[in-house]
């Protein structure tokens, strides 16, 4: 061979074609169906192909944009990106105004650039009190609004903030006409999240006139609207669900406003939104953009221009999908979340600390995660690349199947008489209450792994003790839900209560594994079993392997354990389950694996549980626990 013979990658190594692809794959699957082993069904209902080429998305228009162009997909603004990149907006609860405003200033010196602050609400009355002129001037001495914009998500009781941010502006010699800021009501996820508003809705509407009214004629550069989905992401909705109900309840708005004369052009500028990043990195990606082409769509059809077809989206990392134990990877889950996010084109973006189960975060909590943006920013580079997910065949073909799904999401419901009318009617708890469950489910069988909690246990870790909501026991209810609130649900919040009550249990909670054969008779299962019980916080005894019987059971009874677990394999179960079971009657017996054929042989001789890759862990546990007399 010539050293300097010259390569030619086309011709010399020619791409394969799809089907020759397929058939590789076809022939590695040695007779498993391609279909059920290659395609993936999401909790949106959308199927996911093994592979994506352009041809999926040789039909959408959008791909063809450019960015800072409509539809919007790709960004509103590609040099503002290049020389702001997203806004680090994190969150502060803080209600002590003198440690807020500290806490404010040394953040805003070590790379935050917005002020989002909680104000306190009737449901969760933890957060700042800002109803005073006094209150402002000691929460935000020292800071510049200009320079650093506000964000609030206000309830309708917090109406009188926009006065008092007009009143706050002027004193301090600032152009409300230059205040560009998120400080906004929704009363849809309001009612949704609290059950109840304490006005009528006709008043409460009129309140959200007015508050248009007012940035209209004083303040354009406040979104007056923020449409919160992080409402129905709490309470185990899926990507499509969460923005067909953001996009129902902007067109419901948008109705009302132009009832009220007011142009599309004068009130979309108005409009933010609110989106969770939950752990699902290419979906969270797609349900950015995709916002983004809905919200442009939407826009068109009520006649508004091109540069109305913006919208300000500001990301929220998820809760649904958050443990209060191993609660360190919490923070590997929002690493992944607030990534999606940025990729996504997110304008705004809060990342929340890994305690926020626990405790309000500390110095240290809030020192992380605000670091998570710089290096995103500034050692990943993120902030100087417009756009890397456009053109990607996997993402846009998901960006317009979200895109499509959500649109009809939103028909259906206006079909119905728009948002208010559905959540009124207990339409969306109807809608959400199936997805939630089957995310539930998944995780409780296992099938969605929740590192720490139902996968890879910590078996040292204590009971941690979740931060309860400061409620209000007597609000004024105007309006009310028939069905309540939207529930505020995680994922492994029953697994995560079954294995600290066990914990926290003074019973005897041991149990005792018996591996019986050769190492890799036993191992696996053995493994697989130790896992499974850690999940439930039981102790587990494993004290090698036996390869008699007799050995076995004797370490068995020496060890003090409550139950005991038989490792091996199928072909052995059929000698060793009849002569344990009878060196062991009356004591609570477990068998690693699931031989279908002699399962119910095995119930009859005295085999109380089968622990298995399908077994639904919760239920499996919680038997268990009770049958071992550590839960009640």
């Amino acid at each position: 061979m010539e050293l300097d013979q010259e390569l030619n990658i086309r011709e010399d190594f020619p791409p394969p074609s799809l089907e020759q692809w397929k058939q590789a794959v076809v022939d590695s699957l040695k007779g498993a169906d391609f279909g059920k082993a290659m395609y993936t069904k999401t909790y949106e209902g959308i199927t996911l192909k093994p592979i994506y080429t352009k041809d999926d998305i040789a039909d959408l228009p959008f791909t063809e944009s450019y960015p800072g162009n409509a539809p919007y997909l790709r960004g509103n603004d590609p040099q503002r990106f290049l020389s702001e990149g997203w806004l680090i907006a994190q969150n502060h609860a803080e209600a002590d105004l003198t440690a807020l405003n500290q806490q404010l200033l040394e953040e805003l010196q070590l790379g935050l650039n917005a002020v989002n602050i909680t104000p306190s609400h009737a449901d969760d009355q933890r957060g700042a009190t800002l109803d005073t002129i006094e209150a402002w001037h000691q929460a935000l001495d020292g800071i510049d609004l200009i320079a650093a914009p506000l964000f609030l998500q206000l309830d309708v009781d917090d109406y009188g903030i926009l006065d008092r941010l007009e009143e706050y502006c002027v004193q301090r010699g600032w152009d409300l006409q230059a205040l560009k800021a998120g400080v906004g009501f929704d009363p849809s996820s309001e009612l949704a999240r609290k059950g109840w508003l304490s006005l009528p809705l006709e008043e409460t509407w009129q309140k959200m006139l007015d508050s248009v009214n007012w940035a209209l004629q004083k303040a354009p550069g406040v979104r007056c609207v923020s449409i919160d989905g992080s409402v129905y992401e709490a309470a185990g909705a899926n990507s499509v669900q969460e923005l067909g109900f953001a996009l129902s309840t902007a067109a419901g708005y948008i109705q009302g406003l132009i009832k009220a004369s007011l142009s599309i052009d004068e009130v979309a500028p108005l409009f933010q939104v609110k989106l969770t990043l939950g752990s699902n990195f290419f979906m969270e990606i797609a349900k950015v953009r995709a916002f983004r082409l809905l919200w442009a769509e939407l826009i068109k059809a009520f006649g508004g221009n091109e540069n109305s077809q913006k919208i300000w989206i500001h990301g929220r990392t998820a809760s649904f999908n958050k443990s209060s134990y191993d609660i360190y990877v919490n923070l590997l889950r929002t690493a992944t979340e607030s990534f999606s996010g940025v990729i996504g084109g997110v304008d705004s973006l809060e990342i929340r600390g890994f305690n926020q189960l626990l405790a309000e975060p500390n110095e240290f909590v809030r020192r992380i995660a605000r670091n998570q943006h710089i290096i995103l920013r500034e050692e990943a580079f993120f902030g100087k690349v417009i756009d890397p997910a456009g053109g990607c065949y996997y993402i846009e073909s998901l960006t317009n199947e979200l895109a499509s799904q959500a649109w009809k999401l939103m028909q259906e419901l206006e079909g119905s008489g728009g948002f208010i009318r559905s959540l009124l009617a207990g339409k969306i708890h109807d809608l959400i209450a199936p997805v939630a469950k089957a995310r539930i489910e998944a995780v409780n069988k296992r099938r969605d792994i929740i590192v720490g909690v139902n996968m890879y246990a910590d078996p040292q870790e204590p009971a941690p003790r979740l931060m309860p909501a400061a409620v209000n026991p007597d609000p004024v209810k105007a309006v009310s839900l028939e069905r309540g609130p939207l529930p505020r649900l995680r994922a492994v919040a029953a697994l995560e209560k079954l294995r600290s009550e066990i914990v926290s249990s003074e019973a005897n909670k041991k149990i005792f594994l018996l591996n019986l054969g050769s190492l890799a008779e036993y191992k696996a299962r053995a493994e697989f079993a130790t896992g499974f019980f850690q999940v439930g916080g039981f102790d587990v005894i494993s004290a090698g392997g036996f390869s008699e019987v007799a050995e076995a059971v004797k370490a068995a009874r020496e060890s003090g354990a409550k139950a005991f677990c038989l490792c091996s394999t199928d072909d052995n179960y059929q000698q060793l389950v009849p002569q344990i079971c009878s060196a062991l009657s009356n004591e609570t017996l477990i068998l690693a694996g699931y031989p279908a054929d002699k399962v119910e042989d095995y119930k009859q001789l005295g085999i109380d549980f089968f622990i298995h890759l399908r077994a639904d862990a919760l239920a499996t546990l919680t038997d268990l626990a009770a049958r071992m007399e550590v839960t009640k």
